[in-house]
């Protein structure tokens, strides 16, 4: 929707508020005299009214065009409009415009209109909307790395056993091959292990990071 505000600085707000209050309800009542209404020097045919309803403060009507509320306040008369097109906004800013100049011309009234540029969306809404799809992201993120060092861990933990299998079995045939032969294919087996231990701790580290 396309908005616009005015402030007509008055000290009689409140009497100018049922004035055009009871303008509008008028022309809700009685469509002959909306017909013969005149305001805004434009050739469009009044807008039908579908519902006003006012208090001392504030006011709102429900026009064809869009939608009109009023406000109160000690030194002013705050006008506020909608209207889904920018044709429709302009002809309630003229006809309003005229309507509170006219009635407020002894006390010289002004309407000077100031258009407000609507968000596309309201503050929070987006963040709001991408925080499940993040978090499940994340979610899976942390799945992903745990089962990956899981594997890691799994995949060491086999080659380990499979040497130190292997370590045993050439120590069982030691002597067959010598236990000089024996011991360095022990210590290639330690050095295995120990290589491989550092690399999982390193890997880890890695991925807690």
């Amino acid at each position: 929707m396309l908005t616009a505000e005015a402030s007509v600085e008055t000290e009689r707000a409140s009497r100018y508020l049922d004035q055009l209050c009871r303008h509008a309800q008028q022309m809700e009542r009685h469509p002959h005299y909306r017909q013969g209404a005149r305001g805004g020097g434009g050739t469009h045919k009044p807008p039908e009214v579908h519902h006003v309803e006012w208090s001392d403060t504030n006011g709102t009507v429900l026009l064809s065009l869009g939608q009109w509320t009023l406000r109160a306040t000690p030194d002013a008369l705050v006008l506020h409009i909608e209207a889904a097109t920018e044709e429709d906004l302009q002809r309630m800013r003229d006809l309003i415009a005229a309507r509170v100049e006219k009635i407020g011309r002894r006390n010289h009234l002004t309407v000077a209109w100031q258009q407000i540029e609507a968000p596309s969306t309201l503050p929070g809404v987006g963040d709001q909307a991408d925080a499940p799809h993040q978090k499940e992201l994340s979610h899976a993120g942390g799945m992903t790395r745990r089962w990956t060092v899981r594997a890691v861990v799994g995949a060491v933990a086999l080659l380990v056993v499979a040497h130190l299998v292997l370590g045993g079995s050439v120590l069982a045939a030691s002597q067959w091959l010598g236990w000089g032969a024996g011991a360095v294919v022990v210590a290639v087996v330690v050095a295995k292990v120990i290589g491989m231990g550092g690399f999982v701790a390193h890997h880890r580290r890695r991925r807690s990071r």
